[in-house]
């Protein structure tokens, strides 16, 4: 780990500072995909990762990769009939998907992602699934900020629903 950042998910869990921080937000830019038919190591902007055969390469706004699950991928884009020369499929972002969770971090900081251990700059995005708490990622700020919306908070409307807080009780718990 190097010496001037945060590890922000010890044990598996956000601290607590950055858990109060996250706000719901929403992809709104397609991504490009395509089927690893091997294992492989793929570097990302956050750092290198180990890709399984079956997972996707996905391709994002500006050329950044990442990996992604079969069940991930579908969950929260649908593919469209698009394909380009070099077989990458175009998804667009589903209008119903949950929304993740995110929060601006403005120091250095590292997650242990389910790929492995990712690094972000100070400004980037730590990113956490609303249907798996243990999905955390990292997205560059210019990323981020070309791809997702993030909703408007609304201080009548809690944020969380009954359920998500029994979830986020659960995580606290373990």
């Amino acid at each position: 780990m190097k010496s001037n950042s945060m590890l922000l998910n010890p044990d598996g869990k956000l601290l607590a500072a950055v858990k109060q921080s996250l706000r719901l937000a929403r992809k709104t830019k397609p991504i490009w995909a395509k089927r690893l038919a091997r294992d492989q190591e793929i570097e990302t902007i956050e750092g290198s990762i180990q890709a399984k055969a079956g997972h996707y390469l996905c391709r994002g706004v500006v050329g950044e990769f990442w990996a992604q699950t079969e069940s991930k991928l579908r969950e929260k884009y649908l593919q469209s009939d698009k394909v380009d020369a070099g077989g990458w499929h175009r998804f667009d972002p589903k209008p119903d998907a949950p929304p993740v969770e995110a929060s601006e971090i403005d120091e250095p900081f590292q997650v242990e992602s389910h790929f492995g251990r990712l690094n972000g700059q100070a400004g980037d995005y730590l990113v956490r699934s609303m249907t798996d708490r243990s999905d955390v990622w990292i997205v560059a700020k210019a990323i981020f900020e070309a791809s997702y919306v993030m909703e408007p908070y609304n201080e009548a409307q809690p944020r969380l629903k009954a359920d998500e807080k029994e979830c986020d009780k659960r995580e606290d718990q373990q």
